[in-house]
């Protein structure tokens, strides 16, 4: 008997197949530069496959999705304007349209990788502190990863190259806050497109992480 795939798992393929090109394209230095003009391509097509296999358009998770978007945004914008809240680093121009200095895709970052977060850890336990400690505890595990290769990249630089202990409390504290308002909002997160897309950014920027830094 032939089975038939999902148009689910289709988009998860396709997702898959963009990160695994896209860590391969980058790690190879003759193909770098094609490749990394097309972050921004990679950001919103993790978030319209998250969107696309979550299947929530309801009113209530949109108006969630834009808070979302909008606190991720404006504390970097607020950041690299004053340095007061991460430390003191500016991005280039690899993530494209900048408002206040700021990528508007550092926003649509924020929120799939908040909401894959938090789906993953909401398929394991339904208690309002865990649902906001474990999820933020796994974003800032995965900017560990992320700093390094991002300055390497050019995606962002800190000053003296030198990533400040404050970046990853800060990280936390908005994560915490953040993942507080999902649990207010109190959304079913599809648990599969989540740990698909987690593992795809700890996979992508672990290997890039031993490949080229």
């Amino acid at each position: 008997m032939i089975k038939t795939i999902s148009i689910e798992n289709r988009w998860i393929g396709i997702l898959l197949l963009f990160y695994f090109f896209g860590t391969l394209g980058i790690a190879l230095q003759e193909y770098k530069n094609f490749f990394l003009p097309l972050t921004p391509l990679n950001l919103l097509l993790t978030l319209f496959v998250f969107y696309k296999v979550n299947n929530d358009f309801s009113k209530k998770f949109l108006i969630l999705s834009v808070l979302i978007f909008l606190i991720g945004f404006t504390v970097e914008a607020v950041g690299v304007a004053t340095g007061v809240l991460f430390g003191s680093y500016s991005y280039g121009d690899l993530f494209g349209f900048k408002v206040f200095e700021t990528p508007l895709v550092i926003g649509v970052n924020w929120l799939f990788l908040s909401l894959s977060s938090y789906g993953v850890v909401q398929y394991f336990t339904k208690k309002p502190f865990l649902l906001v400690i474990f999820p933020s505890m796994i974003m800032t595990a995965l900017d560990f990863f992320i700093e390094p290769v991002a300055m390497k990249l050019g995606f962002w630089g800190w000053e003296n190259s030198v990533v400040p202990f404050q970046n990853y409390v800060m990280w936390f504290a908005t994560s915490s806050f953040i993942h507080g308002l999902i649990y207010f909002f109190r959304p079913k997160i599809n648990p599969k497109i989540s740990v698909v897309i987690l593992l795809a950014q700890f996979v992508f920027f672990v290997a890039l992480y031993f490949l080229i830094t």
